[in-house]
């Protein structure tokens, strides 16, 4: 069977809630039996921004004084100017078979652009799987959602609202299988909190929900032992400074790691989305602070998503978290099953075994 070529849209050393969601995707597309070699397409902030000018100004940058200047203007001069990431560059060349956006809140948009122009051209087909939120449709855009998009799944009603007109499906998060496998909690023992601090300009929380969850996490930390997760450097620094050293802080740069640490714990609360998701994936069940639309919109984990305010000490002693977690093991599979018929009638049907 033929090896395919995927474009993935995704980020990069950014934010693990879209590297899950990338492992999320990858996992669906082998249960399948495709086999496929793996291309990015990096939206990393850092690399394209929301203005065309501006991304090229950073790109010229970045090539300048990677190495010795005088070398770089030299090789500058002979040819074209990009970052030196190693991700997908615009080429006339059709370089992929399929192109697939994997569940973000930015599915289109400028950062998007660049990878959609190019499917255009090439006349390359997809899917947008599990995407949230609205995004702004560039003509690029509405013409790959109108002729090339061929599965398009949605989060939440914010994305399917405006997709709906494109045949779009209601559907979860792919980061609900990330993890290979599902675990069985019988009863809570280890506790995470997904921390989010308020230093980042992207992915903060409120100061006024900060400050109603600060309460609520020491007391989890005295009366349950709970650990403390982060997903990003700057929470990391936040929460050791919180926290001090007699807590324990978790925190890895390595998103595949990060998703296994994870599976340590019987019980995940926070208000990071993809921490929830993360454990989903596992089995594992969460609680859900919600803060922001996303928070608000969300049911792909099957979690329990409750105010800044709500008890959450009352919600931990009172539920039962073992039916709660076989719930969550059935919604995985019962999903599993349901992206597989959806992707059975797109173009890559022609790729799976075992059909």
């Amino acid at each position: 069977m033929k090896r395919l070529r995927i474009i993935f849209s995704t980020t990069l050393g950014w934010n693990p809630g879209d590297e899950f969601i990338l492992f999320g995707i990858r996992n669906l597309l082998s249960s399948f039996g495709l086999k496929f070699d793996e291309i990015i397409y990096n939206r990393h902030p850092m690399m394209r921004t929301k203005f065309d000018a501006i991304n090229r100004l950073l790109a010229l940058g970045a090539y300048l004084f990677a190495d010795n200047p005088d070398m770089q203007l030299k090789r500058l001069l002979s040819g074209r100017y990009e970052f030196m990431d190693n991700s997908f560059k615009k080429t006339s060349q059709k370089i992929a078979d399929y192109i697939i956006i994997a569940g973000t809140p930015e599915w289109a948009g400028p950062r998007n652009e660049e990878l959609l122009s190019w499917a255009v051209d090439n006349k390359v087909h997809g899917a947008l799987v599990g995407v949230g939120l609205k995004n702004k449709l560039t003509k690029n855009a509405r013409r790959f959602l109108s002729e090339f998009a061929e599965l398009i799944t949605t989060r939440d009603n914010a994305a399917y609202e405006q997709l709906k007109a494109f045949g779009a499906i209601k559907g979860v998060c792919p980061a609900l299988f990330a993890a290979p496998e599902t675990k069985k909690v019988e009863r809570v023992k280890d506790i995470a909190i997904v921390f989010q601090g308020k230093r980042l300009w992207a992915n903060s929380i409120p100061q006024k929900v900060y400050d109603a969850l600060l309460p609520v996490y020491t007391k989890l930390i005295h009366d349950f032992d709970a650990k403390i997760v982060c997903h990003h450097f700057a929470d990391f620094k936040e929460a050791v400074a919180v926290f001090g050293n007699g807590t324990e802080v978790i925190y890895t740069t390595n998103s595949s790691e990060l998703l296994h640490l994870y599976k340590d714990f019987d019980l995940v609360i926070g208000t990071r989305l993809h921490g929830i998701g993360a454990a989903a994936s596992w089995g594992i069940p969460g609680i859900l602070i919600r803060h922001d639309q996303r928070t608000s919109e969300s049911s792909s984990f099957n979690e329990i998503v409750v105010s800044p305010t709500d008890d959450i000490i009352k919600i931990i002693e009172e539920c039962n978290w073992q039916k709660r977690s076989e719930q969550l093991a059935k919604h995985k599979a019962d999903w599993l099953k349901r992206m597989r018929q959806l992707f059975l009638r797109t173009s890559l049907s022609a790729f799976v075994e075992d059909r």
